[in-house]
């Protein structure tokens, strides 16, 4: 068999920035010039690079996209999808994969509804990264990120050749050391306070799922002085009673928000003290490995999920609760950095979810689903 074609599809890349977007990035540069595969990616905006197709579309961020979306019942997200799909499949056609990995649902029910008339025989590989729930019946093959959700399929009856547990990856920076004078050099160009501790959590700015006015309305119960509280996300209508309400609580000396590029994140984490999502459930939560590769200490809520992506290396507790959040903070802020304790939260990163570690499972679930034959017969 020749070196199997995997393209990467994933609409988001270029013009949002979430969990998904950013693997599908992430994972191209991380597993692109591996042997055995050939991988190219399609996505919805930025630079035409070497292996990168632009498909045209409507983007989920675009006044036409959320108006046709009002019309047809559906928001800018699907339309984005869909309106991507003709030119998908023309990149289909002339490159002819053998699988398509993605990881918009949308995108990958029309693939599969349309795959005979598409006339390629592809396979597709879902990365169910939201997470779904079983059945996964509109597609061939499953990436299940956690063990959770790996068992919740197979508790479904869903047969276990179809699945493959193999986490995200990331790409590990330099091992992180303590050092106060650079921390300092990077708050000052943050704009961020030098005198005082920093709690950083990044995500969703909402009070739905990241719970992010549980983090502020627990920061405030922290007795004077209290920590500088840094919130970093993507923002919206819903985003104005978190913004008031921080500003409310901490005051505007002692509380920020802002969204940055994701190459701008990783500052933040170099400036901050403890690293906190109060969120009770997430499908993988790529935020806390980058954290962690920082050195921070990682507060979460105790969940299957989170414990399997800190691996031991975090503080969990019911966050459902009120001032549990509050003592861990207390807890958290009162260590005493060392190279030691940032070096080995760095290494349990980078020992189980650097590419450099992940690329061989990879690359052997792209292999294993090419060799699978699809009958494009009706």
């Amino acid at each position: 068999m020749s070196i199997p074609k995997i393209l990467f599809l994933c609409t988001g890349v270029g013009i949002f920035n979430r969990g998904i977007e950013t693997f599908f990035r992430d994972a191209f540069d991380g597993l692109r010039g591996s042997v055995d595969v050939e991988i190219e990616l399609a996505k919805g905006a930025g630079p035409k690079k070497p292996g990168e197709h632009v498909l045209w579309n409507l983007p989920r961020t675009g006044m036409l996209a959320k108006a046709v979306g009002a019309c047809v019942r559906r928001n800018g997200y699907v339309v984005e999808q869909l309106s991507a799909f003709p030119e998908a499949i023309a990149l289909i056609r002339r490159w002819r994969p053998q699988v398509i990995f993605y990881s918009d649902s949308n995108l990958g029910f029309q693939l599969h509804r349309w795959r005979r008339k598409i006339g390629v025989p592809f396979k597709l590989l879902f990365s169910n990264g939201g997470p779904c729930s079983p059945p996964f019946d509109r597609t061939d093959f499953v990436q299940q990120v956690a063990p959770p959700y790996l068992e919740e399929a197979l508790a479904a009856g869903e047969p276990r050749e179809k699945h493959f547990m193999i986490p995200y990856g990331i790409r590990v920076p330099a091992e992180p050391r303590v050092d106060p004078t650079a921390k300092a050099a990077v708050r000052a160009k943050l704009g961020l306070p030098l005198g005082r501790q920093i709690v950083l959590s990044v995500g969703w700015i909402s009070r739905h799922h990241k719970r992010m006015d549980y983090v502020i309305e627990e920061v405030a119960k922290l007795p004077q002085p209290r920590p500088f509280l840094q919130l970093l996300g993507a923002m919206d209508a819903g985003s104005t009673e978190i913004v008031d309400l921080g500003h409310r609580l901490l005051g505007p000396a002692g509380f920020g928000v802002c969204s940055v590029g994701t190459d701008e994140v990783a500052a933040y984490y170099r400036a901050a003290d403890v690293f906190v999502l109060a969120s009770l459930a997430e499908g993988f939560g790529r935020v806390y490995i980058e954290a962690l590769m920082h050195g921070l200490p990682v507060i979460a809520h105790r969940h299957p999920v989170m414990e399997f992506v800190l691996g031991g290396e975090g503080e969990l507790g019911d966050l459902k609760k009120a001032e549990t959040l509050t003592g861990l903070l207390s807890e958290a802020l009162a260590e005493i950095p060392s190279d030691e304790r940032l070096r080995r939260r760095w290494l349990s990163v980078r020992e189980r979810f650097d590419w450099a570690a992940l690329a061989p499972q990879y690359v052997e679930m792209f292999k294993t689903c090419a060799r699978q034959a699809i009958s494009l017969e009706a």
